[in-house]
């Protein structure tokens, strides 16, 4: 019965990654958009971190939990191509849930590596209870379902707590064979020293990794390491190893770690351009310099006015509403467990204490304490801290009352259903309803009589009769949706799935234009996100924007585009044509953000167009709370000229 339990939370874990809900901009813009951008080809926005002259984001991370599910959507798109020979481009959901899905697989390497490590802690203990723990958690079923690099640096912290285990367990099996318990010995003494030098090196590295993912890593990975070095070294002063040995582990290691550093470094420099091949006038045909992403990282976060840009909270936050909201009645329980350590004097007790023991909590109180010296804080960077949290209360797990679980149970369960299910759900959703009615690299239209350009998609139903006349698919106007966003998390771009345009081709005299990417885009999308903006500058852009005369059309039809001719023309010199959209919460009071009546520049009104729900916006929930069926929505409105 749990067995099939934890089978259920499996699933459920794919429900909330298949799910629209959006936690934080981060998840998107620090991997994701700039992975499809470089694999996938689409039009991406890239973020400081990566465009600055000092970036801070390691780009080999990104590609490992970000790149690979791009790169298998694109194998499968192109082997669709080949067998059915036809033109295969993934959609906004595609690209979406491979992503999501990908990171759903990963995040159950979590669950297996603190199982391991338990189980080489007591062979013979019931995992059962602690993996139902692990995958109830909100944590695992939404936070590390998203493509946070947290999410993934709690990941690899949970591989280097299974490879900590490993090596006290192989040490263990030293002291076995120094007391001629050979028996229970399971190697012999040079087979154990080689897979502990080999640990050792993999653990080196994964916490280079680490920390190149994420510079909060750090913290919570260095009493790992101290604590290798240290059960190296015992094991040393009680002769089950020699100090030639010890060296020999301990260099091993080192060089592991540098290796992998020196090759992280490298291939940043590369993607960022500062490193050059091939230049015959430098030794060995390279010239450049090496840009290490964690020390610029380090220098960016260590200047206090850099992180009031970000917000400035107190250093008290963490112990006191980052780690309750990640992980509820769990961090009480670690607290006890804190508690009962801090009342023996010691963090391993004499009948079961051991070194991962020791590691575990350390690593957690390690962790907080110095993210807690940043002044910018925020609730997913403790996320390495859930192996740790878990393997340090692994005991106390089977032995939990009733009402320890139902109150977990109904904790992760609001939580799981708020980040995981309706905060700020619509703006995925409205990236796909943009996807499919403003995208497009060919479009058969139609003059109208007061200049406006009426479209319809080749494929509709609608496109052999639009409003009451035909479509001239022999005209293939340059057609842009400009979107203004307001009060909204920023929209990702490259869910538009908007091919890159590349040098213009018009050799074909009478057709679309064409690139070497295919054709470029005749309909495209250009998003604006109305970031910390007031009343007054949103009333200019609205002001600025050229209204589309609606009255002769059926707006709602999603298959029929109405476009206003603009002064601008495109990138080949022909005329543009475009229309304006404002996307907002339903709980968003619009009357200040729309200019004046007497405004001469603004003859127009907003008619919805779209709306989507449920989409929560925290900065009006009490709005929605009193009457979510109308306030819980994502609005998209047309900017339409007066009749």
């Amino acid at each position: 019965m749990r067995r099939t339990l934890y089978v259920a939370l499996l699933a459920t874990r794919v429900l909330f990654a298949l799910s629209p809900s959006y936690i934080h901009p981060d998840e998107f813009f620090q991997a994701p958009e700039v992975a499809a951008s470089d694999i996938l080809g689409v039009n991406a926005l890239r973020t400081w971190e990566f465009t600055s002259e000092e970036p801070i984001r390691s780009i080999v991370p990104i590609y490992m939990y970000s790149g690979m599910p791009f790169l298998l959507l694109r194998f499968v798109c192109h082997v669709l191509q080949t067998l059915l020979g036809m033109d295969i481009q993934p959609s906004t959901f595609a690209v979406f849930w491979s992503q999501r899905l990908y990171m759903a697989c990963l995040s159950v390497v979590m669950d297996l590596c603190v199982c391991r490590a338990i189980r080489r802690l007591n062979p013979t203990v019931r995992l059962l209870p602690t993996a139902l723990l692990m995958a109830s958690s909100h944590c695992l079923l939404v936070f590390h379902t998203r493509a946070f690099g947290n999410a993934f640096a709690s990941i690899v912290l949970a591989l280097c707590f299974d490879l900590l285990s490993r090596i006290e367990s192989l040490l263990g099996n030293l002291e076995q064979i120094k007391r001629r318990k050979k028996g229970s010995a399971r190697l012999t003494k040079a087979q154990a020293v080689r897979k502990v030098q080999q640990s050792l090196c993999m653990l080196a590295a994964a916490g280079v990794l680490g920390a190149f993912t994420h510079i909060t890593f750090a913290p919570f990975f260095a009493p790992l390491a101290l604590v290798a070095f240290m059960m190296v070294a015992s094991y040393t002063w009680r002769r089950f190893l020699s100090i030639t040995q010890a060296c020999a582990i301990i260099l091993t290691a080192c060089v592991c770690a540098t290796a992998a550093g020196l090759c992280l470094v490298v291939a940043d420099s590369v993607y960022y351009g500062t490193l050059h091949s091939n230049d015959p006038h430098a030794l060995l045909g390279v010239s450049g310099t090496l840009t290490c992403t964690v020390l610029n990282n380090l220098r960016y976060n260590g200047s206090a006015t850099n992180l009031a840009t970000h917000g400035i909270h107190a250093r008290y936050l963490h112990v006191v509403a980052s780690m309750p909201v990640l992980f509820g009645p769990l961090y009480v329980l670690a607290l006890l467990k804190l508690w009962t350590w801090i009342r023996r004097g010691r963090i391993a007790n004499k009948n079961g204490g051991s070194y991962m023991s020791l590691a575990t909590g350390s690593s957690v109180i390690a962790g907080i304490s110095v993210l807690s010296l940043v002044r910018h804080q925020e609730p997913r960077f403790l996320l390495p801290a859930l192996p740790g949290v878990v393997l340090s209360t692994w005991r106390w797990h089977r032995l939990l009352p009733a009402y320890f679980w139902r109150l977990w149970v109904a904790y992760n369960l609001v939580l799981a259903a708020i980040y995981g299910g309706v905060h700020q759900a619509g703006v995925v959703s409205v990236i796909k309803y943009l996807a499919d009615t403003s995208v497009a690299q060919r479009i058969g239209c139609s003059t109208m009589d007061d200049g406006s350009m009426v479209c319809a998609h080749m494929h509709s139903e609608s496109s052999s009769n639009v409003y009451g006349g035909s479509v001239d698919t022999t005209v293939f106007p340059s057609l842009r949706t400009n979107v203004l966003l307001y009060a909204t998390y920023m929209a990702p771009r490259h869910l538009l799935v908007q091919k890159k345009q590349s040098q213009q081709d018009t050799s074909s005299a009478g057709d679309i234009p064409t690139t070497v990417n295919d054709r470029h885009l005749q309909a495209h999308v250009e998003m604006t996100d109305l970031v910390s903006m007031d009343d007054h500058e949103v009333q200019a852009l609205l002001s600025a924007a050229i209204p589309v005369n609606c009255s002769a059309f059926g707006i709602a039809n999603k298959d029929m585009l109405v476009f206003a001719p603009s002064r601008a023309v495109d990138e080949l010199g022909e005329p543009l044509y475009v229309r304006t959209l404002f996307v907002a919460p339903a709980s968003t009071d619009l009357e200040p953000l729309l200019p004046p009546q007497e405004d001469p520049s603004w003859n127009a009104m907003l008619v919805p167009l779209y709306s989507y729900a449920p989409h929560v916006n925290f900065d009006h929930i009490k709005m929605v709370a009193q009457n979510p069926l109308k306030y819980a929505r994502l609005n998209v409105y047309i900017i339409c000229a007066r009749s």
